[in-house]
């Protein structure tokens, strides 16, 4: 790999963690065992350096337990869905992938998982039927739109990994929070805080650009952290990678350049937050609307640095893993 030396990214928000840490992450490890997400010696050791249930309670800090536990699943299971794409047959098979979005869109339009189904189905209708009984009809048709455009990115990474076409700045850009899952990460803070935001406030434009600046600073630290891993393991889809092959410049300048950018989007989040408030005054929102609205802001700003911190602690993007050195659940898709 070309030499490069990464940054020390600073993300200006406290570092906290949910005293309920250890308990979720017994909790989603007995979970993930339940439903056959691991099975194996290996893969629950890997599971467990991973900590997805610290990812949570660094992402949720005042969360009760049985709401970290159920962040903790459900981020679970993105991580090993998402594996199935990225390092499994699946990622390798345009048609499997196809498949297994297909399969999982008709398990969020509330069908049945049908008998081949396996653990990666079988998981996302426990997590359906968990989330539907606390949410309201208009959070959940939010949430599985945004997942379902979560599918449909993982099949364009597909596709560009099936023909060896490296994508532009601009079409990566556009893609990359879905295929990170930003949007229904970030629906989860409401259903955590147990408050949905009004929809003069969700639409607002002060209100957009604070969840699309955050969730653009989550993926740029994504890639920036998980470079060595990526290169190492052939993945070009990487902000990082995009910059280097369409300017012809350096590795390390194209990690400077990713660098930079997260700086300013910091910046226009926080210009952002402050005019949010103004925004309040011209809509008349009363105190109490604020107050847990500005809650699910700080959730947007627990997901900025506790990420950054998940990222650098966790063995996810420390230990090298190689594609189909993961269990692959493509037997599940052939009737």
């Amino acid at each position: 790999m070309e030499d490069v030396t990464l940054p020390v990214l600073r993300i200006p928000f406290p570092s906290r963690i949910n005293p309920f840490e250890a308990a979720a992450a017994a909790h989603t490890t007995e979970w993930a065992r339940k439903y056959g997400l691991i099975t194996e010696e290996a893969e629950e050791a890997r599971f467990v350096g991973e900590s997805y249930a610290r990812l949570v309670a660094r992402l949720y800090p005042e969360a009760s337990l049985p709401d970290l536990e159920l962040a903790a699943d459900l981020n679970s299971w993105f991580h090993v869905y998402d594996d199935q794409f990225e390092l499994a047959e699946v990622g390798r098979d345009p048609v499997l992938a196809r498949r297994l979005a297909e399969r999982t869109e008709s398990l969020l339009r509330g069908d049945p998982p049908g008998p081949t189904a396996g653990p990666v189905l079988r998981g996302l209708v426990v997590l359906r039927e968990r989330m539907q009984t606390r949410a309201g009809d208009a959070w959940w048709e939010r949430f599985s739109q945004n997942l379902r455009q979560c599918f449909n990115a993982a099949m364009w990474e597909v596709d560009n990994r099936a023909t060896g076409k490296i994508p532009d700045p601009a079409s990566y850009v556009d893609h990359k929070l879905d295929i990170a899952y930003v949007p229904p990460s970030f629906d989860l803070i409401e259903l955590i805080e147990h408050f949905e935001i009004p929809a003069a406030i969700r639409s607002s434009s002060e209100y957009t650009t604070l969840q699309h600046e955050a969730g653009h600073v989550v993926v740029c630290t994504n890639d920036v952290v998980g470079l060595r891993r990526e290169l190492a393991q052939g993945e070009f889809h990487n902000l990082v990678v995009v910059l280097r092959n369409a300017q012809g410049c350096t590795l390390q300048e194209a990690v400077d350049q990713v660098e930079r950018t997260i700086s300013e989007r910091v910046d226009k989040y926080l210009a952002a937050k402050e005019a949010l408030e103004v925004r309040f005054d011209i809509l008349g929102v009363d105190e109490e609307v604020r107050w847990a609205t500005r809650r699910c802001v700080a959730g947007l700003e627990h997901w900025m640095r506790g990420y950054l911190d998940w990222a650098l602690e966790s063995r996810r993007f420390s230990d090298l893993v190689l594609p189909g050195q993961v269990s692959s659940f493509h037997r599940e898709l052939i009737d």
